[in-house]
């Protein structure tokens, strides 16, 4: 059974996959089976850590273990498995504790994903429902007052009551006063000071049905953690990866998966310079197994951008002024700061680009950098409600077009190399503190 012992409590815990280590910590009266579905999904991709937390599931159930022991848990279990960095997922009790983590020790935590979260408390969030709902749980015991609550926190009854089912079969459930000592652990803490001190980049998850964790709470949070976005799920309550399983993993895996939005001119650069590199022959290399050609994808890459551009200048000099947004999709990807690392479907116009000489594709590139540079300014400055509408992502703004474009170029960095070692080019070697350059 693989465990660690700390200060002489036996902590449980599994790992699965191998990639970017991902570690899940679960929520209050769970354990580590509570995410047995998104293990699976995600085992795939990264190396996969779930713990039982202190008090919980086989780990060892101490008496009078605080907020603090959780988190000294995690650190010690990274320490232990020789894990220098690593991307961090917390649901309710889980958010709390991975706050701490990323605020405690920020230069160890890639990316942070808080889910049902918030960021104080002067008791935890069961304990407070129980509490409001005592007269008319009085008698039932534990497990039959979380069931008769479960209106006020989820919003797919059925399928939470069916994964609950399946859960409190496959574990036991914590004694009451077990429960209680997990209740007590989670009083009077508040990250709220803190959390400016988080590094790493950070995706807050809200049910909007959630009556433990309202939203709202998830937006405090998002607010006050330097990059962070707040995406909500509106058919879910306090359990998004349950009442919204397929979102909730397409969610995560895409977050995890997309780049840090770099500097824009320094990224066409990027490709500027290894479009030097390519030979006439290169470019136009094809083989049966790829779809596109280097040459192909550098004209795809000029061509959509242009298309946005021109929507951009549009929004600065003669836009609809619309009150409308983006759609779902739109959302999701301004929120996220970057295309799914997935192909997407385009026009027919974009699908299939051109046979252009490397002299054409060159002077794109550097049209394209000349009309950025010249605009960013001119769409800070712009109406923000002056728009076009993208056929996919709803109304888009001048800053919001030119920031496509800087996410379009972002996504075609990994196809790039690609197709460079298709056509037997050696990778082109790019410094660390050039590409942190980008970053900025």
């Amino acid at each position: 059974m693989p465990s660690l012992t700390i200060n002489g409590v036996h902590i449980y815990y599994e790992e699965k996959g191998s990639g970017e280590p991902l570690i899940f910590l679960h929520g209050l009266g769970m354990n580590l089976l509570a995410h047995q579905h998104e293990i699976e999904g995600l085992a795939a991709a990264f190396h996969v850590i779930a713990m039982d937390m202190r008090g919980h599931g086989r780990s060892d159930k101490p008496l009078n273990y605080t907020l603090q022991d959780h988190i000294d848990d995690v650190i010690a279990l990274m320490d232990y498995l020789q894990i220098k960095k690593a991307n961090l997922l917390g649901c309710s009790m889980g958010s709390y504790i991975a706050q701490g983590v990323a605020i405690a020790v920020p230069e160890r935590i890639e990316k942070l994903i808080l889910v049902a979260a918030k960021s104080n408390g002067k008791t935890s969030s069961t304990a407070r429902l129980l509490a409001e709902h005592a007269e008319e749980t009085a008698g039932l015991d534990l497990q039959d007052k979380i069931q008769f609550l479960s209106k006020y926190m989820f919003h797919q009854l059925d399928r939470v009551g069916e994964w609950m089912t399946d859960f409190h079969q496959a574990a036991p459930s914590l004694t009451e006063e077990q429960q209680a000592e997990a209740n007590k652990a989670l009083e009077g803490f508040d990250f709220r000071p803190g959390l400016k001190r988080i590094t790493a980049r950070t995706l807050v998850i809200g049910g909007i049905y959630d009556g433990l964790n309202p939203p709202e709470e998830g937006k405090i949070i998002a607010s006050l953690i330097p990059s962070s976005v707040f995406v909500a799920f509106d058919q879910s309550g306090h359990a998004p990866n349950i009442e919204e399983p397929e979102r909730f993993i397409e969610t995560i895996n895409t977050f995890l998966n997309t780049s840090s939005p770099m500097n824009v001119v320094k990224l066409i650069d990027i490709y500027r310079e290894r479009l030097n590199r390519c030979s006439p022959e290169q470019l136009s290399y094809h083989s049966g197994n790829i779809a596109w050609s280097l040459g192909q994808m550098y004209d795809h890459i000029i061509e959509v951008s242009k298309e946005y551009l021109v929507n951009a200048e549009a929004c600065m000099n003669s836009g609809t002024i619309q009150p409308q947004g983006k759609t779902e999709a739109g959302e999701i990807l301004f929120s996220l700061g970057g295309f799914p690392p997935v192909k997407i479907k385009l026009p027919d116009e974009f699908d299939s680009p051109a046979m252009l000489r490397k002299e054409d594709l060159t002077n794109g590139l550097n049209q394209i950098r000349g009309l950025v540079i010249e605009w960013q300014g001119k769409a800070e400055a712009a109406d923000p409600c002056s728009k076009v509408k993208h056929d996919g992502f709803g109304w888009l703004n001048a800053k919001e077009w030119l920031d496509l474009v800087e996410m379009h170029f972002r996504h075609h960095l990994r196809q790039q190399a690609g197709l460079e070692r298709q056509a037997g080019i050696t990778p082109a070697y790019i410094s660390s503190s050039s590409l942190q350059s980008s970053i900025n």
